[in-house]
């Protein structure tokens, strides 16, 4: 996973687990979550054949039901929008 210098993402790809994976014509869209102190991260990685790739942290959370509400919401969104899961 390519990380922007000004993220503070973790360097090392290791600490991500991809929970979701999306695409839209020649635009990508993973969901990874991360373990943290008191809970889990959600960072979005944009990629596309017309630009570099984008990270993004979307959320916190303190509970697996917040993950779980989230990404159920999430994915609805998603598909409204035209995306579909590979």
């Amino acid at each position: 996973m390519d990380i922007d210098e000004t993220s503070d993402a973790p360097r090392d790809s290791a600490e991500f687990i991809e929970i979701l994976r999306c695409v839209r014509k020649t635009e990508t869209r993973s969901y990874r979550l991360r373990a943290v102190p008191g809970g889990a991260e959600l960072w979005r990685v944009t990629e596309s054949d017309l630009a570099d790739a984008q990270t993004v942290k979307e959320s916190d959370f303190q509970s697996s039901e917040q993950v779980a509400g989230f990404l159920e919401e999430l994915r609805r969104s998603l598909v409204a929008g035209g995306w579909r899961e590979p």
